[in-house]
């Protein structure tokens, strides 16, 4: 898989920023060669309340099995279909796990870049 995916720890107003930026670029016709996929969390605390170290492990297992059922998931995580549920879940609303036309979950990327903002 060849899709860039970057999660970044940013204010509102740093997002919506960037957003306005980039749109300033393509109104001057400077299309970036590749997409970048993004998911933008507030707070390192957000972060980690989505990305606990069980659905950090998820994510990877998720990844290596390639698409699948959240049945199937728990099944081969060892783990009570319910937790995989929410965990799937709770992925998917942060924009983390994507659910394809077959309904089966997936991964589809190979890393993501994390970056945190240490000063404004």
């Amino acid at each position: 898989m060849d899709r860039d995916f970057k999660v970044k720890i940013e204010t509102e107003e740093d997002f919506f920023a960037n957003l306005v930026a980039q749109a300033e670029k393509i109104d001057q016709s400077v299309i970036p060669e590749k997409t970048v996929e993004r998911v933008s969390f507030p707070d390192l605390e957000t972060f980690y309340r989505y990305c606990t170290p069980k659905r950090l492990q998820l994510l990877h297992e998720l990844h290596k099995v390639g698409s699948i059922s959240i049945n199937a998931l728990a099944k081969h995580l060892h783990r009570h279909y319910k937790n995989v549920f929410q965990d799937v879940k709770t992925l998917e609303t942060a924009g983390l796990v994507e659910k394809n036309e077959a309904g089966k979950y997936c991964v589809p990327w190979d890393e993501f870049t994390a970056t945190v903002r240490l000063a404004s």
